[in-house]
């Protein structure tokens, strides 16, 4: 990883990366249709709630926490 002038640029990087992943996986998505009905992580069907909330949506909503929370801990948030 190249070196970061301070925390700011560090998390702007950060937040590049995971939106530029994100784009990837949706487009991927789109594609494929894949993730579409079931989490990508429990397998469970996504509730059309929260398919309607959150178009595109690739996990359900306990497994979406989940990941945030796994994200924040890696960042120390």
């Amino acid at each position: 990883m190249e070196r970061f002038a301070d925390e700011l640029d560090l998390a702007q990087y950060q937040t590049d990366l995971l939106t530029t992943q994100a784009i990837a996986a949706i487009r991927q998505q789109m594609t494929t249709n894949a993730g579409r009905d079931d989490c990508i992580d429990c397998g469970e069907p996504i509730p059309l709630a929260r398919l309607r909330q959150v178009p595109g949506a690739t996990r359900c909503t306990g497994c979406q926490h989940h990941h945030e929370g796994q994200l924040n801990r890696r960042h120390g948030h």
